[in-house]
């Protein structure tokens, strides 16, 4: 008898361990956790470390760096116990609105002004706050306690807080016009409490030239991570024709095949965006097809929203353009049957997909959100214009063809799913996006979803 119940113990730990964690796949798990190469600055020097690539999940949090402890003793995990992923977002919504702070639009509250950054694990239930002041802490608390047993709160030391990284990142935008450096990313880091700086190479004789740019505009080198990043390169490429459009599916503009991100609404009349750079910045008026062809029957749009590159500094908020829809008919729906029933906020730590009409369906974790980041357009190896307000992900394959494609949370017991963007292109090991609300800060507000 003890060993038929050992057995039907072991079963079921075999059972919930087949469900996985959130969606996520041991080959995501595994590329979340390879090493890579940062550089800080440490009495006096430069010095080289390392670390796994999205090291939340691959380490306990007690052993974190700078561990404070927990909100709460109850645990949202255990051995017969899962998190909710989407009772886990609403607190991160409840506490992004405490704490008031508007990245994209450069706003700040007051209430929790030793806030340095958050970021969540999806597979433990777990929000990691960086907070210096006890006051603060004890807010957080307080603001959480309806989901005692349902997420915890994992507090972290901070250095800075998050206003000063979100300055300092500004101010280090001016770094992109220096081309011996070859900045490739700018990034307030939410989940080292750091000003994230990424150079297409790292040389001795470049950390030298940051260091004295650093010194110049007054940002110090001690609050400084350096990664080696090449620019983020746009996947643009050479399937059926759908009467009714849906994101996912292809779409021919002027520079090739891309992925159709989403559709909308706008005064009841019907749209859809995708990525700018499958045209032109700033170009409009020109005709788009579905899924190839110049002939007017497979004209699905116009594009009528597509606001150039900045004339003075070659930058733009996200790569996205607005299409009005002509001959087909729209539906709210994401190929093969996703269903869209909104937008959300990107947060560090979520795990993440998209559809794209080369590789499909891919996931991956966010690493870095409103970040700025330099193009290589023309692939030659040098930046040709910038974005400033994009999501970055680890461990997403995608290929030339799926530029434009919707990325968005997913349900995990429903086809449902929330948008949070569209691919632009490959980055480092993952992909860059067009965040959300940067796409309706530069096309106008608009319905996802509707009945």
């Amino acid at each position: 008898m003890r060993w038929k119940l050992l057995g039907v113990l072991l079963l079921g730990l075999l059972i919930l361990s087949s469900f996985g964690s959130a969606g996520i796949g041991n080959s995501d798990k595994d590329k979340a956790c390879r090493l890579v190469r940062y550089w800080v600055f440490e009495n006096g020097r430069w010095v080289e470390k390392s670390e796994p690539r999205v090291w939340w999940y691959c380490q306990e949090p007690e052993k974190v760096k700078g561990f404070r402890g927990f909100a709460f003793r109850e645990m949202p995990y255990g051995l017969f116990k899962r998190p909710d992923v989407g009772v886990l977002h609403q607190a991160v919504r409840d506490l992004a609105g405490l704490m008031g702070i508007d990245e994209l639009h450069g706003e700040f509250s007051a209430n929790l002004p030793s806030y340095g950054g958050m970021f969540i694990n999806e597979e433990k239930g777990l929000i990691f706050v960086y907070v210096k002041d006890e006051k603060d802490r004890e807010k957080i608390k307080q603001a959480l306690e309806k989901y005692r047993g349902k997420v915890n709160i994992v507090f972290l030391k901070s250095k800075y807080n998050f206003e000063e990284l979100l300055k300092w990142k500004e101010k280090t935008r001016e770094l992109f016009r220096i081309k011996e450096l070859e900045v490739t990313m700018l990034d307030a880091d939410e989940a080292h409490n750091t000003l994230t700086i990424g150079l297409a190479d790292v040389t001795p004789e470049k950390l030298q030239l940051l260091e004295n740019e650093l010194e110049k505009i007054g940002i110090p080198k001690e609050a400084v991570k350096i990664e080696k990043r090449k620019p983020g390169m746009p996947t643009l490429s050479p399937t059926d024709k759908f009467d009714t459009l849906i994101g996912g599916i292809k779409i021919t503009a002027l520079r090739g095949s891309c992925t159709l991100g989403f559709t909308s609404k706008i005064n009841g009349e019907d749209y859809f965006v995708t990525a700018a750079h499958c045209a032109e910045f700033g170009v409009t008026g020109e005709p788009v097809y579905q899924p190839w062809g110049i002939g007017s029957w497979r004209k699905v749009g116009t594009i009528i929203k597509n606001p150039p590159l900045s004339s003075n500094f070659p930058s733009r908020l996200t790569d996205s353009m607005l299409v009005k829809v002509s001959g087909r008919d729209i539906d709210h729906r994401v190929y093969s049957n996703w269903n869209v029933i909104g937008t959300a906020e990107s947060y560090v730590g979520a795990y993440v997909c998209k559809m794209g009409i080369t590789t499909y369906t891919t996931c991956g974790y966010i690493t870095e959100t409103h970040s700025s980041i330099g193009i290589d357009r023309d692939k030659d190896g040098y930046t040709d214009y910038w974005l400033f307000d994009v999501g970055i992900t680890c461990c997403m394959d995608s290929d030339e063809g799926d530029s434009g494609a919707p990325v968005f949370y997913k349900s995990y017991y429903t086809n449902d799913i929330s948008i949070v963007g569209i691919l632009n292109g490959k980055y480092y090991d993952g992909i860059y996006y067009s965040e959300i609300d940067g796409i309706f800060s530069e096309l106008g507000n608009m319905e996802v979803s509707w009945s």
